[in-house]
């Protein structure tokens, strides 16, 4: 599913923004940041990726309802994706954790990136 990173900071719930995509499943989801990011950035629009690379990284935090349950929900960290949690925790960690850093991971892919 590529939801538009401005409808998720929009904070629209996300069966609202796509419902004819499928949620992914267990046998779909990245297990890694790297992969995680890799798929978030290759959905992001030029003006969504320019949004989140002048977002300073203290600022991150305002994404974490919106587009952070984005992520939550769709890489699976609430249903059982444990390798991507583990990936981006290093150990068991809360997704809502998971999620904030795989934004900063985002985040940092993007202020390298032209």
């Amino acid at each position: 599913m590529k939801v538009p990173l401005l409808c998720l900071l929009l904070m629209l719930p996300i069966s609202a923004i796509a419902e004819d995509e499928p949620e992914l499943g267990p046998d779909t989801w990245p297990t890694t940041v790297e992969a995680t990011v890799k798929d978030i950035v290759g959905a992001l629009s030029e003006d969504d990726k320019a949004t989140v690379r002048a977002t300073k990284k203290d600022d991150l935090i305002m994404f974490h309802h919106g587009w952070g349950m984005g992520i939550r929900n769709h890489y699976g960290l609430w249903r059982g994706n444990s390798q991507l949690i583990e990936s981006a925790c290093g150990k068991p960690c809360h997704p809502d954790d998971a999620s904030m850093v795989i934004i900063e991971a985002v985040w940092s892919a993007l202020q390298r990136k032209d």
